[in-house]
């Protein structure tokens, strides 16, 4: 024998409710599409908007009742109808959602629909178009029933939360209400069985469930304790089984305000919910790649600053170099005066002694100082680079782990591209550390320095002293042993020029070998410049390289992650106006 379908009655939709759903049904929608590249969990919350989409357009008002198993759920249902429709048991009866609808008609043979849910329809739902959902037992030790029960509870319109008198209060009873409320869900509570209890134990479980709900979860739900055994045992007639208080609440509930206008208004309540929580997420995430991105920027203004730091040790490193050359030119010229004067030239000349003169007053401690002085910019620079680097590998360590800590609002590909540039910057950091030893940079200075002067003092010498020597030979009209040639050039002129020639051409050889001695020193300390302005500017050029080369592409992602996360914030927060404005629509029709 074939069974015909029994008809349901839906909502009904009058006047503008029926624009008002579209709206809001093509709301929930666009809010599931802004979701798309919201990171993780985002698909779950996407499905959960699909579905109360969809059960808007059904339009059935879902009470769902939720509850451990072998609390007594299906018998509650049962006592509800006033009728034994669902089957009942002591093991884990309900293994899928039992959907009952409104009708006219009781159909006893429920319809097995696509998406899993057994539908069964009763005239005593509560009203048109209300529908009672049983859902499989939490605790169960079938983990299928479990999420089965859970991957519903965001499409109830209310909620009634059935819990055994036997076991009140256990922790999946918990962790459920705690879901509900953060799905903004309106929630009733039920304790079940309570005819195993005398009157002082129904009391204790009241007070101890009341209290526990309001300690834990900071939630003050309406609690009936009711026996829906005790009600389908009494067939009807009028009983203390607590089951016509729920009843009276229900129909209270739907009087209030019609079922249409609350089956409109619920869905608002979870999509609020689920907006306000990814737009407090966009905006951490807004923030933290801000936070990010000023770190980052932090240390390209240190690069800056490190070379401009530079240019203030490099000044005042030439600026000592340059006080000794000052002083050895100040000497040298006062030697050469000194050593070419009419009665120094006349007295015997000792070559050796000239030399070691020349090094002594000449250069002296020259060498050392300049070696002082290059040594301590040396040091400041590779102190200072390395103290810098430091602070650099630091900042991006600090940029990484805030990168880590907000991975699961970003998709696997970005986090996996920022993180591979954050590793690289800090991979080349730490190498620019190590190439730093101050010994070895010191070390090449300091022998390129003496050569340079080892090679001024071995041509000055031998310059400024063949000068002298010239010259004694020259005033005297006498040869000089290894200067005989350089005399006999000259001397013929010197005869004919007499005195007054003789005393110009004096002048004449003192201005030059001072001229040339300053030449060398001119020559010698452009060297020494160019030798620290060389180093500084590979130093700047390191940082320089690190700079455009290292942080640009990553403040590249970051601005990419930026901009991402603003625009998400912006179009969730249109989003969440918009909910505003439907609710307000709703709301507003009589």
């Amino acid at each position: 024998m074939t069974t015909l379908p029994t008809a349901t009655t839906v909502l009904t939709l009058e006047g503008p409710l029926a624009a008002l759903r579209e709206s809001e049904i093509r709301l929930l929608t666009d809010l599931a599409t802004a979701l798309t590249d919201a990171g993780e969990g985002s698909a779950e919350d996407r499905q959960r908007l699909m579905d109360v989409a969809q059960d808007i357009r059904e339009l059935f008002f879902l009470v769902v009742i939720i509850g451990e198993f072998n609390a007594g759920k299906s018998t509650f249902i049962n006592a509800l109808l006033g009728d034994d429709l669902l089957p009942m048991g002591i093991t884990p009866t309900t293994e899928v959602i039992e959907l009952i609808k409104h009708g006219d008609q009781v159909s006893r043979v429920p319809e097995m629909r696509s998406d899993g849910i057994r539908v069964w329809i009763h005239p005593n739902t509560g009203a048109p178009g209300v529908a009672l959902v049983d859902t499989p037992g939490t605790g169960s030790i079938f983990a299928k029933h479990e999420k089965t029960a859970k991957s519903f509870l965001h499409r109830s319109d209310l909620v009634i939360f059935v819990i055994s008198a036997k076991r009140a209060f256990a922790e999946t009873e918990r962790l459920y209400l705690e879901l509900a409320k953060n799905y903004g869900k309106k929630i009733i509570l039920v304790v079940n069985q309570v005819d195993l209890l005398d009157a002082s134990q129904q009391m204790e479980v009241r007070r101890f469930v009341e209290q526990q709900v309001q300690e834990l979860l900071d939630l003050r739900p309406l609690l009936f304790m009711v026996s829906a055994r005790d009600s389908l045992n009494s067939k009807g007639a009028a009983s203390e089984s607590g089951i016509d208080a729920v009843k009276a609440h229900l129909r209270g509930v739907f009087s209030e305000m019609s079922p249409t206008k609350q089956k409109l208004l619920t869905p608002l309540d979870l999509a609020e919910h689920i907006a306000d929580r990814y737009i407090d997420s966009a905006k951490h995430q807004a923030d933290a790649i801000s936070m990010d991105t000023t770190k980052a920027r932090d240390i390209q203004s240190e690069l800056e600053s490190q070379s401009q730091g530079l240019s203030t040790q490099l000044k005042t490193a030439r600026a000592e170099i340059d006080r000794v050359f000052d002083g050895m030119r100040q000497r040298g010229q006062e030697f050469i005066g000194s050593r070419l004067s009419l009665r120094q030239i006349g007295r015997s000349l000792s070559r050796e002694k000239l030399q070691q003169d020349f090094q002594d007053v000449v250069i002296g401690r020259a060498l050392r100082e300049i070696n002082d002085a290059s040594s301590g910019y040396i040091n400041a620079l590779v102190d200072n680079s390395r103290s810098y680097w430091r602070g650099v590998i630091e900042r991006l360590n600090t940029v990484r782990a805030q990168l880590e800590g907000e991975v699961g609002g970003l998709d696997a590909g970005v986090y996996a591209e920022q993180r591979e540039a954050l590793e690289e910057a800090i991979r080349i950091a730490e190498t620019e550390l190590k190439t730093y030893s101050t010994g070895r940079v010191i070390g090449e200075m300091e022998e390129s320095f003496r050569s340079n002067m080892n090679g001024f003092l071995v041509s000055s010498i031998t310059s400024v002293l063949g000068i002298i020597v010239a010259a004694a030979a020259i005033l005297a009209q006498g040869p000089v042993v290894g200067l005989a040639a350089a005399a006999l050039i000259v001397a013929a002129p010197l005869a004919v020029l007499g005195g007054a020639a003789t005393y110009r051409y004096y002048r004449r050889v003192t201005a030059d070998a001072k001229k040339d001695f300053d030449d060398r020193i001119d020559t010698l300390q452009k060297t020494y410049h160019e030798a620290i302005d060389s180093l500084t500017q590979k130093e700047r050029a390191r940082l320089a390289h690190y700079g455009n080369q290292v942080l640009t592409p990553i403040f590249s992602r970051l601005n990419v992650l930026s901009g991402r996360y603003n625009a998400q914030l912006i179009a969730l927060r249109t989003l969440q106006n918009q909910l505003a404005i439907i609710r307000k629509g709703i709301e507003d029709v009589k």
